[in-house]
Formats: C-alpha cells, structure tokens, sequence
C-alpha cells in the first residue's frame, strides 16, 4: 500500500522556494474583492483551498505591486511593503496548517501500527 499522503511531507522545500518573490503584497483588487465566506458546514478540503487560493492571490498582487514600483508607474513603497508582508503572513500560515496536517497524519498513521 502507497502512503500518498506521506509525499506531501517531501512537497516543502518545494514550496519554500516558490516563496521568494514577493509574496506578501497584497492590492486594492484583493481587498474589494475579498474571500469567499467559509460556512460552518465547509469540509477541511475546502478550508484549505480558499486558504491557498487566497494566498495565491495576495502573492499576485504582491509581484504585481513591486512591479509598478520598479518600472516608475507607481511610488507606493510602503504599499509595496505592506503588501508583501500579508502574503507572506498568508504563505506562514499555509505552512503552518500543512504541518500540523502532516503531524496529525504522522500521530493516526503511528496509532495504527
């Protein structure tokens, strides 16, 4: 039997470097728009995929923002910057849920013998 789970676990450096550009800024686009609800009734599955949606979007607009800085078209330093904390606030937590999931996984997989 395949632990398909167990593969996530070697997905983190991985991921780690997909982290380096800019993903903390965030735009106004992401703020109006602003996440889908998640109701009580959501499964986990869903949690986690607006989560990484979400990250994914303030990562955009993170890049996006640090773009218009450097060519000249904007002069937002400090929203570049604050930006690019939230995504990164956003890429903190997704790696703290992920390894909580894989330690949980670990605990049941060790109950089981």
């Amino acid at each position: 039997m395949t632990d398909s789970i167990a593969a996530i676990g070697h997905m983190g450096h991985t991921v780690q470097g997909t982290h380096a550009v800019g993903v903390g800024a965030t735009s106004l686009a992401s703020e109006t728009a602003g996440a889908a609800p998640i109701l009580p009734g959501d499964s986990l599955l869903a949690r986690v995929q607006a989560g990484l949606e979400q990250a994914r979007v303030l990562g955009a607009d993170a890049e996006r923002a640090t773009a218009l800085v450097r060519s000249g078209a904007s002069c937002d330093v400090e929203g570049v910057l604050l930006a690019t904390r939230k995504a990164d606030a956003a890429f903190q937590m997704l790696q703290a849920v992920r390894n909580a999931m894989l330690e949980a996984y670990a605990q049941v997989r060790d109950m089981r013998g």
